[in-house]
């Protein structure tokens, strides 16, 4: 009886709202409101335009209508993958472009992200779960979600749905790979996986995108960069043997590849081209890698040449690269494939499609999804205090003169040589190098400091000290533990490393003074 008299409750409702009509009062949603301006400035793929968009000409209607024809080609092909994979069949078809409909399914393929799934099972969520006590980056990963395709309608409204999964994607991977950690320019990429893919396999596409030697990003995003140096490198080297003249022109205004190239290599040209141009570029770099970097450089350099060489300076020209070619490429996107193509076995007959194999130094060096402990780790109680730590400072602690301890790992050997020896004294060395003063006032009183110690010439600082609060120590040289302290110390010349501490409490002031010594020796 309840059931039917809820059936006649909105039954009756459905029928007042056509009987009320538009008048005052009526209740319409924005979605089913045909003024609702979001329906109207929205294009096929998500992005919000800030004009109303107009109705689509015969060539798009056309093309899109071929996208749809072919449909069931890729239904086909991905009910039978295996026969598929590595056929010339699949490459003439993603050249031609994969469906809309069709990119998350197929760029998995691609990815092969179902057997890293099941290899990796249950490894995101333990990745994320520990990137809420241990992720360094999560601050920076907050800001750049808030401003990332925040045009599109996925990612428009804070802390929705995508909002949430890039956030969790980004912050996951910052502890999976812990060499890379974060780096502004991933979050795009990743936004860019969920728009086609759900969170956790967009996750693993970052990770595979990352690692496997097919794309080998992470080179692009280490310290130093090292493989966008030598993707630079050879770009130059593509444009002096294949667009000589071009490169004497920007060359002459001053125009470094460094200007233009960075979002090219880093994200694969998303945002520097248009979209839809872009998305076809990222199914050619899901099958051929990463040579499409250097592929798709060339293509839009050669294309554009004219107008290039037509701006006379270096602002003309940089703006050209980075705002008139993603807004106004010049031509459909199929044309700019036909040519690629066409660039491709150019490059191929001078063998300078690729940028050569991957250096030692943009490898990962440390393991991936390492796991993450629940608590702080222990001190090793076999290993003694003289070797392991040092008294760098003391704190007032009412009238008490308390120690603080910290650990000092030994320094790492520079690469290619064999380790230095290394022995720790409580004691100055008898005759220590040339020292100078570190205090304008007074030279007797002042601490003495080597001289070239570290690149910022500077010992250790002291923040925040307080008679209620012990001091925070911030190490001034990234280096300063890590490696040896000279660089000409060979393998058979131990180093002896000499460290004093004095803390000096006045009790009238109640503040604190610290005067650090640090001295070194090379012996033969």
């Amino acid at each position: 009886m309840d059931e039917e008299d809820s059936v006649d409750k909105e039954r009756r409702a459905i029928i007042e709202k056509y009987d009320r009509g538009r008048e005052n009062g009526a209740q319409i949603d924005d979605w089913e409101n045909p003024e609702f301006s979001i329906y109207h400035t929205t294009d096929r793929y998500g992005f919000i335009h800030n004009e109303r968009l107009q109705k689509r000409n015969a060539e798009e209607q056309k093309r899109i209508q071929l996208e749809t024809d072919r449909e069931w080609k890729w239904i086909k092909m991905k009910q039978k993958w295996e026969s598929y994979r590595n056929g010339e069949k699949l490459r003439q078809r993603i050249f031609k472009g994969i469906p809309d409909k069709f990119r998350g399914p197929f760029w998995a393929f691609l990815l092969e992200l179902e057997p890293l799934k099941i290899k990796q099972k249950g490894k995101y969520e333990e990745m994320l779960n520990a990137s809420r006590d241990y992720s360094p980056d999560v601050r920076q990963i907050d800001l750049d979600v808030n401003r990332t395709y925040r045009d599109h309608i996925n990612f428009r409204d804070r802390f929705n749905t995508s909002q949430k999964s890039l956030f969790n994607i980004l912050c996951a991977y910052s502890v999976y790979n812990s060499e890379v950690g974060y780096c502004q320019g991933m979050s795009q990429i990743a936004a860019l996986l969920l728009m086609y893919l759900a969170e956790e396999d967009a996750f693993w596409g970052l990770a595979q995108l990352m690692s496997s030697p097919k794309y080998a990003m992470h080179g692009f995003f280490i310290n130093g960069f090292p493989k966008l140096v030598r993707f630079q490198a050879h770009h130059d080297k593509v444009l002096r043997k294949m667009i000589p003249k071009l490169k004497k022109h920007l060359d002459k205004h001053g125009v470094d590849s460094g200007l233009y190239t960075l979002k090219w290599f880093f994200q694969c040209f998303l945002d520097r081209v248009p979209f839809e141009l872009a998305l076809r570029l990222w199914d050619i770099y899901f099958m051929d890698g990463e040579r499409v970097l250097i592929i798709g450089a060339y293509t839009i350099l050669k294309l554009h040449s004219k107008q290039l060489l037509a701006r006379k300076n270096m602002d003309e020209i940089v703006g050209y690269i980075q705002s008139k070619i993603p807004d106004e490429f010049g031509m459909e996107s199929d044309r700019v494939i036909e040519y690629y193509q066409e660039f491709t076995r150019e490059l191929q007959n001078k063998k300078l499609d690729t940028a050569g194999p991957v250096e030692e130094k943009e490898t990962p060096t440390k393991p991936f999804g390492m796991p993450h402990p629940s608590s702080p780790p222990k001190r090793n109680p076999s290993l003694r205090p003289s070797t392991t730590a040092s008294t760098v400072g003391h704190h007032l602690m009412g009238s008490r003169v308390s120690p603080i301890r910290i650990r000092v790992p030994p320094p790492t050997p520079p690469r290619n040589r064999s380790p230095t020896p290394i022995a720790y004294s409580a004691s100055p060395p008898r005759s220590p190098p040339r020292v100078r003063s570190t205090s304008p006032s007074s030279s007797s009183s002042s601490s003495p400091k080597v001289r070239n110690f570290s690149p910022s010439n500077s010992p250790p600082r002291i923040q925040n000290a307080s008679p209620n609060s012990p001091p925070k120590f911030r190490n001034s040289s990234p280096s300063l533990s890590r490696r040896p302290i000279s660089p000409t110390i060979g393998s058979t010349s131990p180093a002896v490393i000499s460290s004093r501490i004095q803390g000096n409490a006045s009790s009238s002031s109640n503040s604190l003074a610290l005067r650090v010594h640090v001295t070194y020796v090379q012996t033969s």
